[in-house]
């Protein structure tokens, strides 16, 4: 369902940009693949350990010559985990999918002229918050499985939605190519009975059509 959405994002936006002149266009379309750190406070684990994905794509619509709104669509992989060492099952591992949507505003900077004329901002600044829907996931406590679930059946004791508050930065190469520094934290516990927050930090590349 997550590739059909992605998919349908894509073919629309790029229409759009198809149909605007380069000096004109209002709406972008971005890809993006990378990947997230993140860990938990609450689950007697510290450091930025537990990676996963963090795909999907944004659309952008520029309001001023240096603002822009977006909000993307993401596969975003969360969670947390205790050092691992050889020979010793984990203490703890946590693992969470969610879908993720943010919605962030961008304040452009660093003009650049390229070969071709066209112009575009090195530096993007942005701050948003996104709304998180778990589909599932895993947790191992010393070994043990304690909770696997996903949407269709059972969530434990875990919220099915929460938010987060994020800022990031991104630095564009060129007019298409950039990367992305997120860091993003829940002003709420994502679970129903205990002090459980997650915060992760996020960085990916990015291809801007």
């Amino acid at each position: 369902m997550l590739r059909v959405i992605i998919l349908f994002f894509t073919l629309v936006q790029s229409y759009l940009l198809i149909a605007q002149a380069p000096e004109q266009r209002t709406f972008s379309a971005t890809i993006i693949a990378g990947f997230n750190a993140s860990q938990i406070d609450g689950d007697e684990t510290a450091g930025y350990r537990k990676l996963g994905l963090n795909v999907g794509a944004r659309a952008d619509i520029l309001f001023a010559k240096k603002w822009q709104a977006g909000f993307e669509i993401l596969f975003s992989q969360q969670g947390a985990q205790s050092q691992l060492i050889k020979g010793i099952p984990r203490n703890y591992y946590c693992h969470l999918n969610y879908i993720e949507v943010p919605l962030l505003i961008h304040f452009k900077d660093w003009e650049i002229v390229n070969e071709k004329n066209q112009t575009y901002h090195r530096f993007h600044f942005g701050v948003g918050a996104s709304y998180n829907r778990l589909m599932g996931g895993k947790v191992l406590n010393n070994g043990i499985l304690e909770f696997e679930g996903n949407q269709l059946f059972d969530l434990g004791n875990f919220r099915k939605n929460h938010v987060m508050l994020m800022a990031d930065i991104n630095f564009y190469f060129t007019r298409n190519w950039g990367i992305n520094l997120r860091y993003e934290r829940a002003p709420m516990n994502i679970k129903t009975d205990t002090y459980f927050n997650p915060h992760m930090i996020v960085f990916r590349g990015l291809f801007t059509l």
